[in-house]
């Protein structure tokens, strides 16, 4: 990996140029901010992003938002040959889209799929409660990791996924979500 902190559009002409290669590996981002990001191209094919805690579609929208970065592609097998998770405007973002605007617009969402969103993250009462309950298990990085977890408009639900993904044992995760449903009735 790089040294040098490079404009995000220059790392996404190189995935374009891995694509068009049809390469397959990892391409392995770290942002300015410390934050990591794999992309895996299977055949050409852009299959699986992760952005920090983020998967395929909520991360190609995060990375968007990144100014500079480094990175290094690890050519090799990246796992067996699978249909994408990511939408079609992702994809085409991801395989020079970007070129018309370097930040990741989704696309537009339906009025449904827009009510069914909004609001639906915690109360500013529930949202202590939970991170009440996550300094227990979390320690003192819980108001952070709450924070991320709620950011983008996450559901309850989504966010509550999020913050019990960082515990060491499904057991724990389990006990978490039962201390949560207790706290929040």
């Amino acid at each position: 990996m790089s040294n040098e902190f490079r404009p995000l559009i220059e790392i996404l002409r190189e995935l374009k140029t891995l694509i068009s290669q049809k390469a397959s590996g990892f391409l392995f981002v770290v942002t300015e901010e410390n934050h990591s990001c794999t992309i895996r191209v299977q055949g050409g094919v852009v299959e699986d992003v992760q952005f920090r805690m983020l998967r395929n579609d909520e991360a190609v929208q995060r990375l968007g938002n990144v100014n500079a970065a480094r990175s290094r592609f690890q050519a090799g097998v990246a796992g067996p040959a699978g249909r994408t998770a990511l939408s079609e405007s992702s994809l085409q973002w991801l395989q020079g889209g970007f070129e018309h605007s370097v930040k990741y617009t989704p696309p537009a969402r339906t009025a449904a799929a827009a009510a069914t969103t909004q609001g639906s993250g915690p109360s500013e009462r529930q949202r202590q409660s939970i991170q009440d309950i996550a300094l227990l298990y979390l320690g003192p990085i819980a108001g952070i990791l709450c924070d991320e977890a709620f950011e983008n408009g996450n559901s309850l639900q989504q966010g509550l996924v999020q913050l019990a993904s960082n515990l060491a044992t499904k057991e724990e995760s389990q006990r978490f979500m039962a201390d949560i449903r207790k706290a929040l009735g």
